[in-house]
């Protein structure tokens, strides 16, 4: 499948105007792919309470069908404005680059697979962490398609504007997201003490989560810096390269938006702050959702 992806990057007509490949790429299907999760989201939100009370993800007593209902019940609507303005700011830009870089079906096949198994898969790692209390929101979901997007990026600026290689280009800007979330993750530490409860006390663990977090940024602007040396050729040619991507108009300024919103989501769902209200951020479930997202389509793309 790879060399196949390959052969499509290199052939791939570069004459076709954006709207000319939106047209050729849509299908009447991608409407009811597209507003099933609002759909899901607002039909769960017009239900009681109580009755949502139900679909919720416990800790202390676990089980599939709520771990696959717990991330489309929210119960108050600013939880609910956040995700679903998250959801039309992520998914619509990740469609229209799919689409545009003749990855529909690709993009269908994902889109599909991540709302299926994303919701139970982010449900059970909340119990790595020993705690009581429930988990419920669309976020972390959000965050796994937010994953996709490093990849559909690099393969849109690939394709469309023969800028860079994708197996180069996609990784590095997912450590570039995951870079920005955990220097957020640092400060929201740092503001934040975390303690823990060691034989019935309280113990501090804010300086050790502290240096983990130090160190992980340290190691990810290295991982950055080497991508970025080893996908990058002679000056002259680099801007020669961005020069022609910015000629293409439109496919530039799709491009622009994306890179926007990949460097935007962390600072949103990575508050330095986690709490807001009676709600709490779930930053652990944020973070697997966006490694999540990115190492299995990744996986998926290139096999």
């Amino acid at each position: 499948m790879a060399n196949l992806n390959r052969m499509a990057e290199d052939t791939l007509e570069t004459d076709e105007s954006l709207w000319q490949a939106l047209r050729r790429g849509f299908h009447p299907v991608d409407v009811l792919l597209l507003a099933s999760v609002p759909v899901a989201i607002l039909g769960v939100f017009a239900l009681s309470p109580a009755t949502r009370g139900t679909l919720v993800f416990q800790y202390t007593t676990p089980s599939i069908p709520t771990a696959f209902t717990a991330p489309f019940v929210h119960f108050d609507s600013g939880h609910l404005l956040f995700n679903l303005v998250g959801y039309t700011l992520v998914v619509p830009i990740l469609y229209a680059l799919s689409l545009d870089a003749g990855d529909d079906w690709e993009f269908r096949v994902v889109f599909v697979a991540l709302l299926a198994s994303s919701p139970i898969l982010l449900s059970y790692l909340n119990l790595t962490i020993l705690r009581s209390g429930v988990t419920f929101g669309f976020s972390g979901v959000l965050m796994a398609y937010y994953g996709y997007l490093p990849l559909v990026v690099a393969k849109h600026a690939t394709t469309r504007l023969q800028l860079g290689d994708t197996r180069t280009a996609a990784p590095l800007l997912f450590f570039l997201g995951l870079l920005l979330a955990t220097v957020q993750l640092l400060r929201a530490v740092v503001a934040n003490p975390v303690t823990v409860a060691v034989d019935g006390a309280p113990a501090s663990v804010t300086w050790v989560l502290v240096a983990t977090l130090a160190e992980v940024v340290v190691l990810l602007l290295l991982v950055i810096v080497f991508y970025s040396l080893s996908g990058s050729g002679s000056y002259e040619r680099l801007r020669a390269s961005a020069r022609r991507a910015f000629e293409r108009g439109s496919r530039a300024d799709l491009t622009i938006v994306a890179l926007l919103v990949l460097v935007a989501m962390p600072f949103v769902t990575f508050p330095v702050d986690p709490i807001a209200g009676q709600r709490v951020f779930n930053l652990y479930v944020h973070f697997v959702g966006y490694a999540l997202g990115f190492i299995s389509t990744y996986v998926y793309h290139t096999l």
